[in-house]
């Protein structure tokens, strides 16, 4: 299983998670996140719609520190959110995201070959952009790391 392997999983598995939940769009509608892998589509038009809400999977990192050790893959998970009520409190939605992921993959650590490890990190956004609201969570995963014999490389 490769670190693409597990990015694809992680989407999937949060597209299948957040598939009932409902947050306001920036045209009022109401929608599910979406799930994107890596970076944000590009906008074809300024008169495209934002992407809100949203959740990036992001592949941040990945280390095989011996051959017989597990590829340690560490994945950021982006949350963007828009909620222009004038109360200012679009970090509550952003916050009930993180706390869903995390106790998902607590509940369920193993995802296909891959299996989640400590720690869980979550931040917020420190600066204010209202009415978009912003948090990210670090997962780290262990999978067995693709090898190669020696006699194929040559």
């Amino acid at each position: 299983m490769t670190a693409g392997d597990l990015q694809k999983a992680v989407a999937d598995d949060l597209q299948a998670l957040f598939a009932s939940d409902q947050f306001k769009t920036p045209v009022g509608d109401m929608a599910a996140p979406r799930v994107f892998s890596q970076f944000l589509p590009k906008l074809d038009s300024d008169d495209e719609d934002d992407p809100f809400p949203y959740i990036i999977v992001r592949l941040d990192s990945g280390t095989i520190e011996t051959q017989t050790d597990p590829h340690k893959i560490a994945l950021v998970l982006i949350i963007g959110v828009f909620d222009d009520d004038l109360q200012n409190q679009g970090h509550k939605s952003v916050l009930e995201i993180i706390e869903r992921i995390q106790l998902h993959y607590e509940e369920t650590p193993a995802l296909a070959e891959f299996y989640r490890t400590d720690p869980f990190s979550w931040a917020l956004q420190d600066e204010q952009s209202w009415p978009y609201f912003y948090g990210a969570v670090n997962l780290n995963f262990n999978a067995p790391a693709p090898r190669a014999k020696w006699s194929d490389l040559v």
